[in-house]
C-alpha cells in the first residue's frame, strides 16, 4: 500500500511539474498571438515600394484629347510616394505634400491628387500638384 502511495504521489507530482512547463508556453503563445492580434488592430502596414510610377509618366506625358498644347496629368493614386517624388524631379515638376490618417494601402501610398487623373494642364505653366499620403 505505501509503495503504491508513493507511486501515485510521483505521479501526481510529474503531472504537475511537467503540466507548468506546458502550460508556461501556452500562455506564452496566448501572450504572443495577443501581441500580434493589437498590431493587426492598429492597422499599420509598411510601404509597398512594389507600385511605381514610371518616370516617363512624367516625363512623356499624354497629351489632352482636346487641347494640342496640353498634357493630361498622370494617376499617381495608389502609388509610392518615393516613386512619384522621382517622377515629379524627373519632369522638373512641383508638387506639394500633405499626410492623411488613413492606411488601407500602406505607409507612403499616394491617396490622392488634386488636379485629379487626367486633368488637362498646359506644360508651359504646369501648376503645383497636391498629393496626399499616409505617412
Amino acid at each position: 500500500v505505501v509503495v503504491a502511495l508513493v507511486a501515485v504521489g510521483a505521479l501526481i507530482a510529474a503531472l504537475t511539474l511537467g503540466g507548468g512547463d506546458d502550460d508556461k508556453k501556452k500562455e506564452e503563445t496566448a501572450s504572443s498571438a495577443r501581441a500580434s492580434a493589437s498590431e493587426e488592430v492598429s492597422g499599420h502596414k509598411g510601404p509597398d515600394t512594389t507600385k511605381k510610377i514610371d518616370k516617363t509618366a512624367c516625363t512623356e506625358p499624354d497629351e489632352s484629347y482636346n487641347d494640342e498644347s496640353k498634357i493630361r496629368v498622370p494617376e499617381f493614386r495608389f502609388k509610392n510616394i518615393d516613386s512619384v517624388k522621382a517622377c515629379f524631379q524627373a519632369a522638373g515638376w512641383q508638387y506639394e505634400s500633405k499626410t492623411v490618417d488613413e492606411n488601407a494601402y500602406g505607409e507612403g501610398t499616394v491617396m490622392t491628387q488634386i488636379p485629379e487623373a487626367g486633368a488637362d494642364v498646359d506644360p508651359k505653366d504646369m501648376p503645383k500638384i497636391e498629393l496626399f499620403f499616409f505617412f
